[in-house]
């Protein structure tokens, strides 16, 4: 086998997740015997993350967009390991690592696990013409997207392939045990109803308007003393936290709203909610999150936008919204509070059911070897 590894180029300081699906790709590789490593910056959280898992690290600079220094960079990290195939996970690095190949000689295959965005942008201008006919596969996680990116992209339309998102069903699943001890970790009783979300606590994720919709004057949980809401994260940038907590007590809400710092035992976390609740207002192509969520046996409330719509049917795993509408997300809500938990439960397996059937790690990780035998990736 080639010692010649797959490199996950990671170049940034958070560590969402998207950072987070990178990390666990390589560490799936090596766990299968192929060589791979991640590109990423030092003293990062994505650095914490692949010293606690073992997993091997290119120091690579923080790329915002276009910095002048991402070009030596990537020509360093192609003749320091002739990689197999190197995987970006956001556009502006194809200027880069197609630069450097030219300049290097070293024609590595690029792939770009296009996870974040839209495809929107109109690219089919004589330079995108190039840079992606050099890609090996473009490679999406919803069909909204892909389809958005044979649309307006200039690309090959059989070098995009949609692979939709996996989850690890054995780590997240069910559990009594787990429900229970982060329960009494917060507080509170296994009758009252406990509705959470999870990744970076931003504006943008809709953690102000989730928190004020649903406790303020006309919240549908205002009265409700049974309900609970809980965010686990980072927070986007210091006092944003405490700015949340300002708004929760100015409604009441205080003794029912809980923030929990970002662990790696996430999964702990979702087994003790009833409801998984995204109220993103950014254009969310796929929320990870949320599958997370149904393979731990919880119905989630998303909304229908995006390749979101792709995830589940409405009122059958879970509940959708109109985007952006806080009317909506509020009515949506106290449809949801005041359905029987025995239909909220069979909803929650119903999820469980679906992701186990059709969103594994593993089916996932077979298509994407299978995409990478196809473009002849040595090693694999």
């Amino acid at each position: 086998m080639s010692s010649r590894p797959v490199i996950m180029l990671l170049p940034y300081e958070s560590c969402s997740g998207l950072e987070l699906f990178g990390i666990r790709f390589a560490a799936d590789l090596l766990g299968r015997g192929i060589p791979a490593l991640v590109a990423a910056p030092d003293a990062t959280l994505i650095a914490e993350q692949c010293h606690s898992r073992k997993i091997p690290r290119h120091t690579f600079p923080v790329i915002q967009k276009y910095e002048p220094w991402s070009l030596p960079a990537c020509i360093n990290m192609l003749r320091k390991h002739q990689p197999a195939a190197v995987v970006a996970f956001r556009s502006q690095l194809m200027y880069p690592l197609h630069l450097a190949r030219l300049l290097t000689g070293i024609h590595t295959p690029i792939f770009m696990f296009y996870r974040i965005g839209a495809g929107n942008y109109m690219r089919k201008d004589p330079l995108h013409r190039r840079l992606f006919g050099h890609l090996s596969a473009v490679v999406p996680n919803a069909d909204h997207v892909a389809n958005k990116i044979r649309q307006y992209w200039a690309i090959d339309p059989d070098k995009v392939v949609c692979i939709k998102s996996g989850v690890d069903t054995c780590r997240y699943r069910p559990d009594k045990l787990r429900r229970a001890a982060l329960r009494s970790e917060l507080g509170i009783s296994e009758k009252d109803f406990l509705i959470g979300s999870s990744g970076r606590i931003h504006p943008e994720k809709g953690s102000e308007i989730l928190l004020e919709t649903l406790f303020d004057d006309s919240g549908p949980a205002r009265d409700r003393k049974d309900v609970h809401l809980l965010y686990i994260g980072r927070e986007y940038q210091p006092g944003y936290i405490d700015k949340l907590k300002a708004v929760a007590e100015s409604i009441g809400a205080a003794s029912r709203f809980h923030v929990l710092p970002f662990r790696n035992d996430v999964e702990a976390v979702y087994s003790a909610l009833d409801l998984f609740a995204f109220a993103v207002t950014s254009h969310e192509t796929y929320a990870y999150v949320a599958l997370e969520a149904m393979a731990s046996g919880v119905p989630v409330l998303v909304p229908h936008t995006g390749g979101m719509k792709e995830m589940f049917a409405d009122e059958v795993e879970g509940w959708f919204f109109e985007h952006r509408n806080q009317g909506s997300l509020r009515e949506v809500l106290n449809k949801i509070l005041h359905t029987e938990s025995r239909r909220i439960k069979e909803m929650g397996d119903q999820a469980r059911q679906k992701i186990v059937k059709t969103a594994s790690w593993d089916k996932m990780m077979n298509q994407y070897l299978q995409l990478f035998r196809k473009c002849k990736i040595h090693g694999i």
